[in-house]
């Protein structure tokens, strides 16, 4: 090959062309590269917001879990106060039952008496004064016996009413 003294020789040529698609290529990869950093912020940026976002939720669930175990510790709490005084106003009932079922038994035998008493002032005259104080003295029991009665009922009913009213509290 022959040399030209004024021509740039051809290597010269190809290494410049490759010099400068590297320093192209170069520089593409430090755009690119640039690129990726600045997307890669901007996602730790928006992660670290979600995190504490995150973070504020949490915190926030917490209370409310908080909140919500003592509205139940109370709501138990007044079951177990409404249970006791349940019970205990079926046992007041009960008792005032049996008290009535007794004082049901003193009136039939009240009557009972009376009507025996009764009776007998027809089968003897003799006894008629003595049957006339039985039966006074009947009376007096049976009326004494109805106006507990009566109020024993009484009290039944507003028992019930209350046991109702303390049954409809705790299942609402």
């Amino acid at each position: 090959m022959t040399e030209r003294s004024g021509a740039t020789p051809v290597w010269a040529l190809i290494v410049a062309a490759v010099i400068v698609i590297a320093i192209v290529l170069t520089g593409y990869l430090m755009v690119e590269t640039q690129r990726r950093l600045e997307t890669a912020q901007g996602e730790r940026d928006s992660a670290k917001q979600e995190a504490v976002q995150a973070s504020a939720q949490v915190t926030e669930l917490e209370n409310t879990a908080a909140d919500l175990k003592s509205q139940l510790e109370a709501a138990n709490s007044e079951s177990g106060e409404l249970k006791t005084q349940l019970d205990e106003s079926e046992a007041a009932v009960s008792s005032l039952e049996e008290q009535v079922a007794g004082l049901k038994s003193d009136l039939e035998k009240s009557n009972s008496e009376l009507e025996d008493a009764e009776s007998g002032l027809t089968a003897a005259q003799s006894e008629l004064d003595s049957a006339k104080e039985a039966a006074e003295t009947a009376n007096a029991q049976r009326d004494e016996l109805q106006a507990k009665l009566d109020q024993f009922d009484s009290e039944i009913e507003r028992l019930r009413s209350e046991l109702e009213q303390a049954k409809s509290a705790e299942n609402p």
